[in-house]
């Protein structure tokens, strides 16, 4: 009896010594999963820093009210977006903003309110005369002259701005992946055929879909829809990524392509209170095309312009 009552106690002992090491290693695979999950987190946050204190350029331009304390204060704010022909094909010269949008983020109603203003507006610049083309801005005296001509011009505060040249749209469609847009038109571009219906934009089709604009009949108009098309396409899908890889590549294109004025600290406020302003609402700034001394503009009538200027206004919440 002693015998198999001493056996019994040492199977016995065997058996919880066994479920003491499983629980040790499983204990410690534990830690050192949340460990690198840790890690993972604090190196994605590093380089998220990282990579917005290297877009960061601050902008002194006559702003009418304090574009920080709006963002700070969770209130509606306005973004001029401008996409420069800087990067395209080589080009390393200044150039002019090719792609002009106004921006305008309400975390109340949960809207983005995207407006596009064609690139041939025919407007005033100071210290240029009344007859210009609103790209013409960024090129005579960059990003501060180009947010007080457009300020100026539609009437509402430019509380920030993001400048992104051509090269980086294509290394960010690399980074985020293919979207699928809604295409109206059937047209040819630079080898690739987009037929009507939904299409998929990638890194290799993308500058000839946003670029085009001879072959559209809405001209400058056409190619600007498309713009705003992929660019609500990206961004949306963007914010769905939870891979730390494609994270990595898409903070190096944002961090080598792009300028803001919006630092590191906005840009988290931006990502936990203003996340869900998903729902975008396009908008276009309409003119007729004009041929004055020879140069080909867009001129916009008053009451176009003052009807784009009340929805924006409506949208930031301001008289």
């Amino acid at each position: 009896m002693k015998d198999k009552e001493s056996i019994q106690r040492h199977h016995h002992q065997h058996h919880q010594h066994r479920r003491k090491k499983i629980w040790k290693y499983l204990i410690g695979f534990l830690i050192l999963f949340f460990a690198f999950d840790a890690f993972a987190v604090y190196k994605l946050y590093h380089d998220a820093r990282q990579a917005a204190n290297s877009t960061y350029q601050s902008v002194k331009h006559n702003s009418t009210r304090n574009g920080n304390s709006v963002i700070s204060e969770k209130k509606p704010f306005s973004l001029l977006i401008m996409g420069t022909d800087t990067g395209e094909y080589g080009r390393t010269y200044r150039g002019r903003t090719d792609t002009i949008m106004v921006a305008v983020v309400n975390p109340k109603t949960k809207t983005t309110t995207l407006a596009s203003i064609p690139r041939d507006t025919k407007v005033a610049i100071q210290g240029h005369g009344f007859d210009n083309k609103i790209n013409a801005a960024y090129s005579y005296g960059g990003t501060s002259l180009a947010m007080n001509t457009i300020q100026s011009y539609l009437g509402i505060p430019i509380d920030h701005y993001i400048e992104m040249n051509m090269k980086g749209l294509v290394q960010l469609s690399s980074a985020v992946g293919p979207v699928t847009v809604n295409n109206d038109l059937d047209f040819t571009n630079m080898g690739y055929h987009f037929k009507k219906g939904n299409i998929t934009i990638n890194k290799e089709n993308i500058l000839a879909y946003t670029r085009m604009r001879y072959q559209d009949p809405r001209g400058d108009y056409g190619r600007q829809l498309r713009q705003r098309l992929v660019i609500t396409q990206l961004v949306k899908k963007g914010m769905k990524i939870n891979n730390l890889v494609k994270y990595r590549s898409i903070l190096d294109a944002i961090s080598s392509n792009m300028k803001t004025d919006l630092t590191f600290d906005q840009m988290k406020i931006l990502a936990t209170d203003y996340r869900e302003a998903g729902n975008i609402k396009q908008l276009q700034l309409q003119g007729q095309g004009q041929q004055i001394d020879g140069v080909d503009y867009e001129v916009v009538s008053q009451s176009n312009l003052n009807q784009l200027t009340q929805k924006l206004k409506t949208a930031l919440e301001i008289k």
